[in-house]
């Protein structure tokens, strides 16, 4: 028994040292746990509100205007909380936005029938609570890693992220049309759902409270000098406008393609599916990425990820089916591994060679998720204001693919302008 006890624990350290766990410190490790049940508890939110949305509403623009309401209500929350950081604890910023999080679900689960009148409200309360909520991963992650080891850290929430990804919706999926088979009531499934995502919410903000409290400085918010220096210093206006480009894609791909598959086939299940495929292959990626992935080769890698992304994605001009939204989703969970962390870690990169940052790394923080959140909203317009049609909607995205050339440009003046204030 003691031998294979032995085995065993040889075999978890191989696999944490294979993942880079040997290289994260023990208070991300202790963040980490906290952010996987919170991941749990939310990771159905974007995929089955959308869905639930259309099938009340029969058809695919709701989905489009619920995004764009929750991608502005992040920005704006973005900014409130960097305010709160200067004030009061982190975890107290988590509580709040984990609140906010068993709010959405409370509204979805009273008015279930007319949610989709009510659309606005759950999207405002949906983006707060995520804007409150990701700054504080932010933060998290810029105090716990260094430059060596931020691959590794975001790499290593990503694997448990992913495999939550992999594993929930499709169970989620099945739960659904199971219970809308059983009751002859396609809501049923729903209910039960965000139900016991609210459970996980609240077991989420439970171990918030139990986050080693960081220091407070009680600062006043820096927010106009720091749209100052975004428009008066090369590192900060490339390394900002970064994320808007980013956000181009980011926004309409994290959606989209399931609403694409929706309607298509309305079927929760086989959107289930594909979340699965995909928190599997973005898990893939991000072991991969924690092998491969280092400062020198970031750029290449996230060149030739674009570069993939784009051939796939016009494939679906040949063909446009069940099978080929799935590949073009399979690819863009591999490919956005590539494409995201490397914006993260460049902006990181600019904090580390500057260290008055410190002082406002917040307010840069939650004006780089807007600059962001603007890219994502932008993103839908143009899936909207496309004439409709599968065709149109194809060459939408694949105008949101080219747009990552320009992210990977700016990232690379973002690094060269680092270089050289090194050399001054």
């Amino acid at each position: 028994m003691s031998n294979l006890f032995l085995a065993v624990k040889r075999m978890v350290q191989a696999v944490g040292m294979s993942i880079g766990a040997d290289r994260i410190s023990k208070e991300f490790k202790q963040f980490t746990l906290m952010h996987e049940i919170y991941i749990l508890a939310t990771v159905v939110t974007p995929t089955f509100v959308n869905t639930l949305l259309m099938r009340i509403a029969g058809n695919q623009s709701i989905a489009l205007q619920y995004n764009m309401v929750h991608y502005v209500f992040i920005a704006l929350s973005m900014l409130i909380a960097a305010k709160m950081l200067h004030h009061v604890r982190r975890k107290t910023v988590i509580v709040v936005g984990i609140v906010l999080s068993m709010t959405v679900y409370g509204i979805v689960l009273f008015f279930m029938d007319t949610v989709d009148s009510l659309y606005a409200l759950v999207a405002a309360v949906h983006g707060v609570a995520t804007g409150l909520y990701w700054i504080t991963y932010s933060d998290a992650l810029l105090q716990y890693s260094t430059d060596d080891n931020r691959d590794a850290a975001i790499n290593f929430v990503g694997i448990f992220s992913g495999f939550i990804s992999l594993v929930l919706p499709l169970i989620s999926g099945f739960l659904i049309g199971a219970m809308s088979e059983a009751t002859g009531n396609s809501y049923a499934g729903y209910y039960v759902l965000f139900g016991i995502c609210g459970l996980m919410a609240f077991l989420a903000a439970w171990l918030a409270l139990r986050l080693v409290p960081e220091e407070v400085d009680h600062k006043k918010t820096q927010f106009l000098y720091v749209v100052k220096l975004t428009y008066t210093k090369k590192v900060w206006f490339f390394s900002l406008h970064m994320d808007f480009f980013r956000g181009l894609r980011d926004g309409a791909f994290s959606f989209f393609l399931n609403v694409l598959l929706f309607s298509i086939i309305s079927s929760e299940v086989l959107v289930g599916v594909n979340t699965f495929m995909a928190g599997a292959v973005s898990m893939l990626s991000c072991g991969v990425a924690a092998r491969i992935a280092r400062p020198n080769n970031r750029l290449k890698l996230m060149t030739a990820s674009v570069t993939a992304l784009f051939a796939v994605t016009a494939v679906l001009f040949l063909k446009l089916n069940p099978f080929t939204v799935l590949l073009l989703s399979a690819v863009s969970s591999f490919a956005g591994v590539f494409i995201n962390n490397p914006v993260t870690t460049t902006l990181y990169t600019v904090f580390d060679h500057f260290p008055e940052s410190a002082a406002y790394k917040r307010e840069v923080l939650s004006i780089s998720e807007c600059y962001k959140d603007l890219g994502r909203i932008v993103g839908i317009c143009l899936i909207m204001v496309m004439p409709s049609g599968n065709f149109w909607s194809i060459v939408s995205l694949c105008v949101l693919v080219l747009t990552q050339f320009l992210t990977v440009l700016f990232a690379k003046l973002t690094l060269r302008a680092v270089e050289r204030h090194k050399t001054t």
